[in-house]
């Protein structure tokens, strides 16, 4: 294992287009940074966006909300919601059904995004209605 520690400007690095439609910005990652078991993004999510319901299967994921207010969507159905404004934390364990979705009609969300797995493995999950 390297013991050289990396560094990356956020001014300087590429922002590309998510699976899910939202934009992301890899700060730490095993392509960039060479990390094993940590994985950390920025992320935009436009005006009315939200994910599809899905669940990690191989990892916990912390969030922190920059830019809110944002709807975190979880539990049996996605029928719980909680919404966070700018400055909130969010823990998800792995396997936990979850969908984020910006409510904002004229702005970004934005969040930075942890993980403890260089990888995610992410199944999405059918929902009725959502």
């Amino acid at each position: 294992m390297s013991t050289e520690i990396r560094m990356s400007r956020g001014g300087e690095l590429p922002w590309s287009e998510h699976r899910s439609g939202m934009g992301i910005q890899f700060g730490v990652s095993k392509e960039l940074s060479g990390s094993s078991q940590v994985f950390m993004t920025r992320q935009r999510i436009p005006p009315g966006m939200q994910s599809t319901p899905h669940t990690h299967l191989n990892c916990e994921t912390a969030m922190y909300v920059l830019q809110g207010p944002l709807i975190m969507r979880y539990g049996e159905g996605l029928a719980q919601e909680h919404v966070a404004q700018s400055g909130d934390f969010f823990f998800v364990p792995p396997h936990a059904l979850h969908q984020i979705a910006n409510p904002r009609d004229d702005g970004d969300a934005e969040v930075v995004l942890c993980r403890n797995a260089a990888d995610e493995i992410v199944e999405e999950v059918e929902v009725p209605g959502r």
